[in-house]
């Protein structure tokens, strides 16, 4: 179920469903979005602030829902990400989810959306957030890949041969599903949980800050729960700040290739998506992909645009 194309001169709406919201990074934010052609209506209540969150739970989902609901707005941005998404998940209405399909593009805590998003078959954006990348600028996003995102223009994403560095030989083709691998590890055994159910599925991590121990748990708790069920390839993201110390006698490639053990796929390492200190590109969760790793090489290509 495809939400319509974006078009430039189209109104986008800003909603900030986690974390408080600093208000001079969302003003550029916004800018940067007006610079790419968009109008921009930011949801009231934005910069509210409880406690770690950018308002009450109550007041998130209102916004959520307010601009989802509003005939106006094409697309919706996430302010940033942080923490306390997660609790609008229980709170969000499906139907209304379903009657007014619409693209949402954010990372991080922003997950929990995505999960649910893909629960009830909507294809979503994990891509630069406004008071984030959006504020540093077009240096900090890739502009194509989100371009063709949210409008279907141009060409889907794929990386060159130097992007990835491969870790497992294969090939694979499938539904691309993932993002921020401690959410999707928080949400094992939850009603949101990623659950392929041998649907063929490239999957995509990422994270920041992460030591390899907590890499190798989550990466066991997916497993066990069932998110690799149906797993064709799998792609991490930069991973930055996850690597060992360099007294360490292991690396994060080894962790990984161990905690994937047994599973018949190729993997690779270091897509810019998300946590990432290189411009961040735009993925479609929820449409084709195809992931392929030789010993030299890894390419990853998206297949179809998200947008119909």
């Amino acid at each position: 179920m495809k939400p319509r194309a974006v078009r430039r001169g189209d109104l986008v709406g800003v909603v900030a469903p986690a974390g408080p919201v600093e208000e001079a990074r969302l003003r550029r934010g916004v800018a940067e979005l007006e610079a790419l052609g968009f109008a921009v209506r930011v949801a009231e209540g934005v910069l509210d602030r409880k406690g770690f969150t950018a308002g009450s739970r109550e007041g998130r989902t209102a916004q959520f829902h307010g601009l989802l609901a509003d005939p106006d707005v094409a697309a919706l941005f996430c302010a940033r990400g942080g923490a306390g998404g997660g609790w609008l998940l229980p709170r969000l209405d499906p139907a209304l989810v379903r009657t007014h399909p619409k693209p949402l593009v954010g990372y991080s805590d922003i997950t929990f959306l995505h999960l649910a998003l893909g629960s009830w078959g909507l294809p979503s954006l994990h891509g630069p957030m406004v008071a984030r990348e959006l504020a540093d600028g077009s240096t900090a996003y890739d502009r194509p890949s989100l371009w063709h995102a949210l409008t279907g223009e141009g060409d889907p994403y794929a990386t060159t041969p130097e992007d990835l560095l491969p870790l497992r030989e294969g090939s694979g083709e499938g539904v691309l599903r993932g993002g921020c691998l401690s959410i999707l590890a928080a949400t094992a055994g939850t009603p949101w949980a990623l659950r392929p159910a041998g649907e063929p599925t490239i999957l995509f991590l990422e994270d920041v800050d992460e030591p390899p121990y907590r890499i190798d748990r989550m990466l066991l708790q997916l497993r066990a729960s069932g998110a690799f069920d149906g797993v064709k390839g799998v792609v991490f993201g930069d991973m930055k700040g996850c690597a060992p110390g360099l007294e360490a006698d292991y690396t994060l490639e080894d962790v990984v290739l161990e905690a994937l053990d047994g599973l018949e796929a190729p993997v690779a390492l270091g897509l810019s998506s998300g946590h990432t200190s290189s411009p961040s590109v735009t993925l479609p969760l929820g449409v084709r992909t195809h992931l392929v790793c030789t010993a030299d090489e890894a390419r990853f290509a998206v297949l179809e645009a998200p947008v119909a």
